[in-house]
Order: C-alpha cells, then structure tokens, then sequence
C-alpha cells in the first residue's frame, strides 16, 4: 500500500512539472489577444500620424485604417492618450485572470493578475 501511495505521489508530481506555466500575458491566449490588439494600436498609430490626434472611438478606424474591429478580445480604448487594454483569464493550468494594458499608443503591453473582473 505505501509503495502505491509513493508511487502516486511520484507521478502526481511529474504531471504537475509537466504543467507548463508562462510568465502573465506571454501564454498561446495572451498573446493571440496581443496580436488582435497590436492590429489595433498600429491603426490607432496610423491615425494619430496622419492627423496628429487619436480618434474618438475605435470604430472611427474602420474601414480606411482596419477593415473590423476584431470580437476578441474586448478592448477600452482611451482616445485621450490612444492606450488600450484587456481582460482575459488564461487556460490551464494559469487560470488567473490577467489585464493587459499598452503603454500609451504603443505596441509594449503590460501585463498583470487582475483578481477582480468586474
């Protein structure tokens, strides 16, 4: 029975290691979700380029500067600053929810545990 338990307790723990955890932001959703928004922010870019101020809303970029808002994931735009971000909660074995802010109307994005998805 003790050999049972240990050997158990053995493979417990090498599926456990097996379990691959990525630093926050940089999993396979995280960072499909950046590349969806990094579409955005370089429309925003464009934009503020050819008329030197940030739109009032994202859907001002469609159709000239992007041909659709994507669905996923759902972005807060700031036109003040032209910053964006979003929420979303990884898969296993992450599972934390995480907000992902750009740094002004930049493609650098951070990333942080957000435990309230309110």
């Amino acid at each position: 029975m003790a050999r049972a338990v240990a050997s158990l307790a053995i493979i417990g723990c090498g599926l456990l290691a097996a379990c691959e955890v990525y630093p926050l932001g940089q999993d396979a959703d995280g960072l499909d979700l950046r590349r969806n928004a990094n579409r955005v922010m370089m429309a925003i870019e464009t934009w503020n380029h050819d008329k030197r101020t940030f739109p009032k809303s994202l859907a001002e970029l469609v159709p000239q500067y992007l041909p659709a808002i994507p669905s996923e994931p759902h972005l807060q735009y700031r036109p003040a600053d032209g910053s964006l971000a979003f929420r979303y909660v990884p898969t296993w074995p992450q599972l934390r929810p995480v907000w992902c802010a750009s740094v002004g109307d930049t493609t650098n994005w951070i990333c942080a545990e957000h435990l309230l998805l309110s």
